[in-house]
């Protein structure tokens, strides 16, 4: 997964009822990107663009750590989904 520059980092903010229609790898995804996002405003390359955003983008955010939870909460009722044995 790339993890994009600028705005393209940005984590969308999903309802706990749409993230329990997600499936388990698209619920894998999102907690991934989740952890890509940066730490704080302070420590990042973004300066006034930030302004424009509707998503989350940094971890020292209520939004990033509600949605954290939230997708933590919803994979602990799915199956484990195993790595694919590409080769």
């Amino acid at each position: 997964m790339k993890k994009g520059h600028g705005l393209e980092r940005e984590v969308p903010i999903l309802t706990e009822e749409k993230l329990t229609a997600l499936s388990t790898t698209q619920l894998l995804a999102r907690l991934k990107r989740l952890h890509y996002c940066e730490e704080s405003l302070n420590a990042s390359d973004l300066g006034d663009e930030v302004k424009s955003c509707t998503g989350i983008l940094f971890k020292n955010t209520p939004e990033w750590k509600e949605a954290h939870e939230m997708v933590k909460r919803v994979l602990a009722t799915r199956e484990h989904v195993f790595k694919s044995k590409v080769r």
